[in-house]
């Protein structure tokens, strides 16, 4: 809770300062309080991604490969073996064969192609199987609702990924999310395994870009940033951070100064702050003043309103900012109403005795 002397002090500081003064109506708009977005209001689905089928074979993936001529005396051969990072096998017999970015059907026909171009058999009967899809270690941390550590298949290991792993955002989610990846992992990716398309060549589009050991982004504006700038490598951290308390204060002619807590998800609006402070304690109460810190690096603003505009629904009713100092304010009008009160109230307390 903010104390009410300190609060007093910097209206009083603030309001001084005649250049930062606004009325409701002549507000910049670089100055108004932007529309609350919670986190768990934000569709993760508009999220830039650099996906790829899930049954393409991409470099890294381990595959079992088995060929039959129909001659063998014995069990059919059979090898486990590993993409390499231009996407290639290398079969037993046969050699290196590319099959990234081709289903295993696909990479089986491209193996029986080439052993028979190479003389090697006649009409080889060629099977090959998914043994392991590569994987990232990703760890998801904060404010998530099964915060762990996540085995994520390399080719789509992305923040939409991660998060939905770990099922989602929870109700104390802040819209910032730091990404941090490790020193090793970017030391290797120059040399990471990209994703690769039928025609054996690695996709254009997930050229490896100069990512930073630390990204931090707001769920809210996730199209702003380029889609390679939310990918995850091995030993990659996400954290979502949590929401900390939107508060404004209200104070002046109002029933009950105070320190109110802002809806989640919701705006909340001048005349409902003062709703909650229990309203006005002068019904001819009006002008309002809004004291806003629009920016760290500046002196706050000051923002003048109409309590009676704003309840006829003009523009005196401002959304408010987390941070702002609502104060209901004496006006000449007031101070007559106060001493007319005063005076009544004491003329009555000496015409009664004992009162």
């Amino acid at each position: 809770m903010v104390p009410l002397a300190l609060l007093i002090g910097t209206i009083a500081a603030t309001v001084g300062c005649a250049q930062a003064r606004y009325t409701a109506a002549s507000l910049p708009s670089e100055y108004a309080a932007p529309h609350h977005v919670s986190a768990r209001h934000v569709d993760l689905s508009t999220m830039p991604r650099q996906s790829i089928p899930t049954e393409w074979l991409q470099p890294g993936d381990s595959v079992e490969v088995s060929i039959a001529t129909g001659i063998e005396k014995g069990p059919t051969s059979r090898w486990k073996l590993r993409l390499d990072n231009t996407g290639r096998i290398d079969v037993p017999l046969v050699g290196s064969v590319p099959v990234a970015g081709v289903t295993a059907n696909v990479a089986a026909e491209r193996i029986r192609d080439e052993s028979i171009r190479r003389g090697l058999y006649l009409d080889p009967k060629v099977t090959v199987s998914v043994d392991k899809k590569r994987v990232f270690q990703v760890s998801v941390v904060g404010a998530v609702n099964a915060p762990d550590t996540y085995e994520i298949p390399a080719a789509n290991c992305d923040l939409l990924t991660a998060l939905t792993t770990a099922k989602g955002v929870s109700d104390e989610a802040d819209r910032t999310v730091e990404i941090r990846h490790s020193p090793d992992a970017l030391a290797q990716l120059a040399n990471t395994p990209r994703p690769v398309g039928p025609n054996g060549v690695a996709l254009a589009s997930y050229e490896p870009a100069q990512i930073p050991s630390v990204v931090n982004l707001d769920l809210a504006d996730l199209q702003s940033y380029p889609p390679g700038s939310l990918k995850l490598f091995d030993g990659s951290v996400v954290s979502v951070a949590r929401q900390p308390k939107r508060t404004v204060s209200v104070m002046g002619l109002v029933q009950k100064p105070q320190q109110i807590e802002m809806p989640e998800g919701e705006d909340l609006t001048l005349l409902s702050a003062v709703a909650q402070a229990g309203g006005t304690s002068m019904s001819i109460a009006d002008k309002a003043l809004v004291i806003r810190q629009a920016s760290a690096d500046f002196e706050p603003i000051v923002i003048e309103a109409s309590l009676r505009d704003a309840r006829y629904g003009g523009q005196g009713n401002l959304r408010l900012a987390p941070g702002d100092i609502v104060s209901v304010e004496e006006t000449a009008t007031t101070m007559v109403v106060q001493a007319v009160r005063s005076f009544f109230r004491v003329g009555f307390s000496a015409a009664v005795p004992g009162f």
